[in-house]
């Protein structure tokens, strides 16, 4: 037994001897006081996978034995996990960073004189933003230990001229999840045919974050906390060089740009292309010339758009590459070309890594110029506009002012406040609710870039698009905005969103009322039934004497009788005040039942609302799931009910006010319930492909005869929505739809527009996806043929054209409502996403009103 033990200590320790060869070569040098990571981890770093807190663990215990390295925490994840940045530059450096990072910001400061010899040049090495994307933390953990610990002239002299940042996982929870469920079916001898259940991941991919969300995509919408947290403290340092690690399929090489020409976006300067690019590539193909790995380059990927981790440096002044290894899933993978083995993509990725400091110390100068370069060059481009300011800003909604100002600032975008009611493009903006962004400013590009229209960016036919061809943000926010070229005198500098202003509500005894144009109202409206509060809305406009005089109320205002109530005056009241509170709603206290104008407050017309319970059920889009899920429980903290797929029949429906399919195909005897429920009057909701599973299982077509039932004169026999989708093309031909933005017409009658005055919204098409018109009541939102932003030919306009995007129908004495695609894309879609959450207050019943 003792000999035995002997022979596997002996073992192990040759095992981690021969890890630390394989990785960093037979001549390389380590402080011994610095623990490897083979030592710290207990095994052979590529044998299995690293767990995210061990990570953090040692990368303090390196800042901790190195006078090398620091450590700081940029945040927490969804799930409360450490984002965390090493921070590696030589012994000298490292008491002087905030020194550093202050004269590197002069780069971005235009007109501001730099002394180059004194500015240090700022690496950022990246990776595992798609949780299953997993060489990236471990080739991570190998880089840190080298570049604390290797005794090697040259790496000290590049680091004297250079800081490293590290983030060993941009996605801790994603990366926790793959972790967990890869190392929980690991084996050995691993396994690598790839049908093992240890490849796979379940119905959902460990690629997003907690809410399922893609983090590559969200660098520009930062929808997502691990997102905020993470631009944030990249505008503390700004980058030179941001190596973003990836992973692809794994009959796969290696990936590094350039990526295809025709897919740089014209408004950066070519030169990032053309130089500060192909420096890399040239210290990259030589890296992996060294060790014998294949790679390709120009054949994939784009540089269109700010909303990834690669290509938001380019519109920072710096260079972000994509990288990208064939993935292993685990240890081990069978390949067409082999055997691949999860420690070739380590010894890859580190390579890499490394190559990447060598190439930016060895041009620093090229690269700082660049960057300096970069925000000159962008105030001349904004001179050569003829527009010169964005005003925007809601009279009506509040929240959404804060919520998109927010968003400005996290760019590090220059707002002022409006110094004076203005008039522009047929929209009236007011002080107090409206700002100005001028366009000459640094962050020119970013701007551009979230309110981007086709006249200011149009694309060739030969451009190639990878992922959506259209980006902003601020159509996907729904914010009133224009541009103008008149001259604006600008109010004070912004640099905080402003405090929610807490409303001061007066006591009633009659009743109290809000109107629900404010993005919030849901919230407000939830925490009132949460505290037992019970509300109602109004189908019709009325004007009612207030505390504060006679005022209008439109359709949708939600009232709040005192009568009728649970809860004592007294406490009412308060809990009418705490919502007010929290929500800066302003909530009006009615003084008499019998209104100046429009229905009276006992009027029919104002219905009772059940408090919502939803139910999210599984086994569909899984993006979508994670959007609804988010926006549900973040924003408007109503909790929901996520159902397993594969457990509904067990489930009892009759408890869920609302039920939410994004997808999937479920058995004859939940589609049976689930229409029985339906008829009781539930209202079930479907996005995009649910709609095709509901047409034939739940609610086949039935004749009119069938269907006399149903409210309403108009009903129509055929009983669902069916999602019509048109071919599209692939990325290069002409008939394609990329991810593009046009405007849309709602129908302001429908109870689904409760909230929205205007009849103009924009939609995201990434479809054809339509809802038949013969199969609704009414059709909520159509799609026009006016191109906003993005990539679409006339034939495709032609197409999306009159398409009905969100429909209901009356089923017996419940409503089914119809999206064609998801109506909160990436988390950041907020206009059509108020759609969905009135659906859920609002869904049965949702026949239009009248005016």
């Amino acid at each position: 037994m003792k000999k035995l033990l002997i022979f596997l200590l002996i073992f192990v320790a040759c095992s981690v001897q021969g890890q630390d060869r394989y990785y960093y070569g037979d001549h390389a040098k380590f402080n011994p006081n610095i623990p490897t990571p083979e030592d710290f981890f207990g095994f052979p770093i590529g044998t299995a996978l690293v767990r995210y807190d061990k990570v953090v663990e040692y990368f303090k215990l390196l800042a901790q034995k190195s006078d090398r390295a620091a450590i700081e925490t940029i945040g927490y994840s969804w799930e409360r996990r450490e984002q965390i940045k090493l921070l590696i530059t030589s012994p000298t450096n490292q008491p002087r960073l905030e020194d550093i990072r202050q004269k590197h910001l002069q780069l971005v400061k235009p007109g501001t004189k730099v002394a180059y010899s004194e500015q240090k040049i700022v690496v950022e090495l990246a990776y595992n933003v798609h949780g299953g994307e997993i060489a990236g933390t471990d080739a991570a953990v190998l880089a840190a230990y080298y570049l604390v610990a290797v005794e090697d002239p040259d790496i000290l002299r590049r680091l004297n001229e250079a800081v490293v940042l590290i983030e060993p996982s941009q996605n801790p929870d994603g990366r926790e999840r793959a972790v967990t469920y890869i190392n929980g079916f690991h084996s050995n001898p691993p396994v690598a045919d790839p049908a093992d259940i240890g490849h796979g991941g379940g119905w959902t991919p460990h690629r997003g974050n907690h809410f399922w969300n893609d983090l590559n995509r969200d660098w520009l919408a930062l929808s997502q906390v691990e997102s905020q947290n993470r631009v944030a403290y990249y505008h503390r340092w700004y980058p030179n060089v941001y190596l973003d690690f990836h992973e692809m399929g794994s009959s796969s090489s290696y990936y590094f740009e350039p990526s295809p020409l025709s897919t740089w976006n014209k408004i950066l300067p070519q030169s990032n292309y053309n130089v500060l690019t192909a420096i890399l590539a040239k210290q990259f193909s030589k890296a992996l010339n060294k060790i014998g790995s294949l790679y390709f380059t120009k054949e994939s990927f784009t540089n269109l758009s700010p909303i990834y981790g690669s290509t938001y440096p380019d519109y920072q002044g710096g260079v972000g590459v994509t990288l990208e290894v064939g993935a292993t899933s685990g240890v081990a993978i069978e390949t067409d070309a082999g055997v691949r083995t999860f420690a070739r993509n380590l010894k890859d990725n580190f390579e890499i890594s490394i190559a990447g400091l060598i190439a930016a110390t060895d041009e620093k100068e090229v690269f700082l110029k660049e960057q300096k370069s970069f925000f000159e060059s962008a105030l001349q481009q904004a001179d050569r506009l003829t527009d010169k300011y964005i005003i925007f800003g809601s009279k009506e909604d509040p929240s959404l002012n804060r919520l998109f100002l927010e968003h400005l600032l996290r760019h590090h975008i220059e707002v002022y406040a409006l110094s004076k009611t203005t008039t522009e493009g047929g929209k009236t903006f007011e002080v107090g609710t409206a700002y100005v962004v001028p366009l000459k400013q640094g962050q020119f590009r970013i701007l551009q870039s979230i309110f981007e229209e086709n006249e200011t960016n149009a694309f060739d036919k030969e451009t190639t698009f990878y992922d959506i061809s259209a980006w902003s943000t601020a159509h996907g926010y729904g914010i009133p905005f224009v541009k103008t070229k008149n001259p604006i005198t600008p109010g004070a500098l912004i640099q905080n969103v402003p405090d929610v202003v807490p409303f001061s509500v007066d006591q009633s005894l009659i009743a109290y009322a809000f109107e629900y144009n404010d993005y919030l109202a849901a919230k407000a409206l939830y925490f009132l039934q949460d505290k037992g509060v019970i509300a109602r809305v109004a189908s019709l406009p009325f004007t009612s004497k207030t505390t504060q005089g006679d005022h209008n109320f439109f359709a949708g205002t939600i009232v709040i009788p005192v009568a009728y109530q649970t809860l004592e005056e007294t406490h009412l009241y308060q809990v009418i005040q705490e919502a007010a509170t929290r929500t800066g709603i302003s909530i009006h206290s009615i003084n008499d039942g019998f209104s100046v104008r429009g229905i009276d407050l006992g009027s029919n017309n104002i219905r009772v609302l059940k408090k919502p319970k939803v139910g999210l059920v599984s086994g569909g889009n899984w993006t979508t799931f994670g959007e609804v899920w988010s926006l549900l429980s973040e924003t408007y903290a109503i909790p929901v009910v996520k159902l397993n797929a594969q457990n509904l029949d067990r489930i009892d429906l009759q408890s869920y006010t609302s039920i939410i399919l994004t997808g999937g195909q479920h058995s004859a005897d939940f589609a049976q319930r689930l229409a029985a429920w339906v008829n009781a009057g539930g209202t079930l909701i479907n996005l995009g492909a649910a709609n095709s599973w509901v047409n034939t299982a739940v609610f086949p077509a039935v004749s009119n005869e069938n269907n006399a039932g149903n409210r309403g004169a108009d009903r129509r026999g055929n009983a669902l929505a069916e999602v019509t989708p048109l071919p599209a093309g692939g990325r290069g031909g002409d008939s394609r739809l990329s991810g593009i933005i046009v405007k849309g017409e709602l129908d302001l009658r429908s109870p689904l527009t409760y909230g929205l005055t205007n009849k103009d919204v924009y939609l995201l098409r990434t479809s054809f996806g339509s809802i038949a018109p013969n199969t609704i009541d009414n059709s909520v939102v159509k799609s026009t043929d006016v191109l906003v932003n993005g990539y679409a030919d006339t034939t495709i306009l032609q197409k999306v054209k009159g398409n009905i995007i969100v429909g209901t129908i009356s089923k017996g004495r419940g409503t089914v409502v119809y999206f064609a695609e998801s109506p909160t894309f990436r988390g950041y879609w907020l206009s059509t996403g108020r759609l969905l959450t009135n659906a859920i207050f609002f869904g049965v019943g949702a026949s239009p009103r009248r005016f």
